[in-house]
């Protein structure tokens, strides 16, 4: 699609607000919502599962307090504070357990951002549940088509997360519908975004709390945008292609065409491009994490016995989980592990299972896995990077003492779209999470208020039983 204005003088980013702004869940096919749906109920889930189960999220908590109450709820904190402060803690929490969803193509975490957003600001209007999923779908669309355009493995070259500075034109979107902005107050606000889009991966370097504030603070700022604008806020209308805009400024490959692909030509909408992560740990190691666990129960592996395993990821997984080498084999924090691929992988072999529980002590000084994980190796697949980053595969060798070797090799992760969670599966996780916050009353009323959300005359009967 071309990238010039072909409505008036509208500008590329003031084409794709548009675009975007008129979506509503009643243009979303029917497998679609009940994806969108399954998307929600994991973030509540997820929310909950991670409020009292790691420190940033009781730090996140703790500060949002301060504010002394306020309109939206925040999750565990039954004083509530304002949309924006709900919008930052409920995205940190969501992200603390690093089980929140997945968007492949734009390798981001669209989930932890938007849903926070927009639940805040729908709970603090009043709106019904049919308004709050069409800004979700909006935000969704626009936030991964930023990213997309941005180029992931680009931003990753440049230190970006691109969750924190792609996630925050969604949210900032999915605010103003909400909020019932018109089209240039909308458009302020996006242009606004562009002024807080913000996330780095310096979090690598010592394994420190940061990563998981990002996802909060793009939904902060979104919610803070959108309230600027419908106070006459202004922004600027070419925030996204302009010369001194965020895709010049924050990318090295970005294509603007990318904004628009399949736009206008009944596309499969990006929420539904959206996966579910079984496995609590970045994403370039949930596949890995895959191909091993079937191996392990196909030819009944035994840790013990293991001589190596070598691992085949694309090139862009690297910088995250598998440099500097040293540092991924001996884990110092638990986001140290999530982002190492030798430990993943050796705690998956040897647990049977890679979950919250995994990535915390005592595993992460046991001998067991970090024996094993010296007996990892990591390697560039070329032939994977034909699909990248749509699609993230692996293949996984495992030599047992024997000198006799298995491979597993997938194309996918269980999770994304085309490999869906059961709805057995995702009723487990949610569950199991949720559980640990919620009894199986109150578990099950939640269970009811996410899956009945689109026909819901508001959203407190989700908010009610978060905060």
């Amino acid at each position: 699609m071309a990238t010039e204005a072909t409505a008036g003088d509208a500008t590329p980013t003031e084409r794709l607000v548009d675009a975007c702004y008129a979506l509503d869940w009643h243009d979303v096919p029917p497998a679609e919502r009940t994806h969108a749906v399954s998307l929600f109920t994991d973030f509540v889930g997820v929310v909950l599962g991670s409020a009292d189960s790691v420190e940033s999220s009781r730090i996140v908590r703790d500060y949002a307090r301060s504010y002394g109450g306020g309109a939206a709820s925040i999750v565990g904190v039954s004083e509530g504070g304002p949309p924006a402060v709900a919008a930052f803690a409920n995205g940190t929490v969501g992200h603390g357990i690093e089980l929140d969803d997945t968007h492949s193509g734009s390798s981001a975490h669209p989930g932890a951002v938007i849903f926070p957003a927009a639940l805040a600001v729908a709970e603090a209007e009043g709106a019904t549940g049919h308004e709050f999923l069409s800004a979700v779908v909006a935000g969704y669309e626009l936030m991964i088509r930023v990213g997309r355009a941005a180029d992931p493995a680009a931003l990753y070259d440049r230190g970006f997360h691109p969750t924190g500075v792609c996630g925050v034109f969604g949210a900032a979107l999915a605010a103003a519908r909400l909020k019932g902005l018109d089209r240039s107050a909308t458009v302020n606000a996006v242009g606004l975004a562009g002024s807080f889009a913000a996330g780095n991966l310096e979090y690598l370097a010592d394994g420190t709390l940061s990563k998981r504030i990002q996802p909060g603070a793009a939904a902060r700022s979104g919610v803070t945008a959108a309230e600027l604008a419908a106070r006459g806020y202004t922004g600027p209308r070419t925030i996204l292609e302009g010369e001194n805009g965020f895709l010049q400024g924050y990318s090295d490959e970005a294509d603007l065409d990318r904004l628009f692909v399949d736009l206008d030509d009944g596309h499969e909408f990006e929420i539904a491009r959206t996966g579910v992560k079984p496995h609590a740990c970045c994403r370039y190691n949930q596949t890995p994490i895959d191909a091993v666990l079937s191996l392990r129960d196909e030819h009944d592996l035994d840790p013990t016995e293991v001589d190596g395993i070598t691992v085949g990821v694309v090139d862009a997984a690297f910088g995250l989980v598998a440099e500097p080498w040293e540092a991924k084999l001996a884990p110092r924090t638990p986001t140290d592990a999530q982002f190492s691929l030798p430990y993943s992988v050796a705690v998956a072999l040897v647990e049977g299972q890679a979950f919250f529980e995994q990535y915390r002590e005592p595993f992460l000084t046991d001998d067991r896995v970090l024996s094993l994980a010296e007996r990892v190796a990591v390697e560039h697949a070329p032939d994977l990077e034909a699909a990248f980053p749509d699609r993230w595969g692996a293949r996984v060798t495992v030599t047992r003492t024997d000198g006799t070797a298995v491979t597993a090799e997938l194309e996918t992760c269980k999770g994304d779209p085309e490999n869906m969670l059961t709805t057995a599966e995702l009723d487990a996780k949610f569950r199991t999470l949720a559980g640990r916050q919620l009894d199986d009353d109150a578990l099950d009323r939640l269970t009811a208020a996410t899956r009945e959300i689109a026909t819901a005359d508001d959203v407190e009967g989700v908010t009610d039983l978060l905060s």
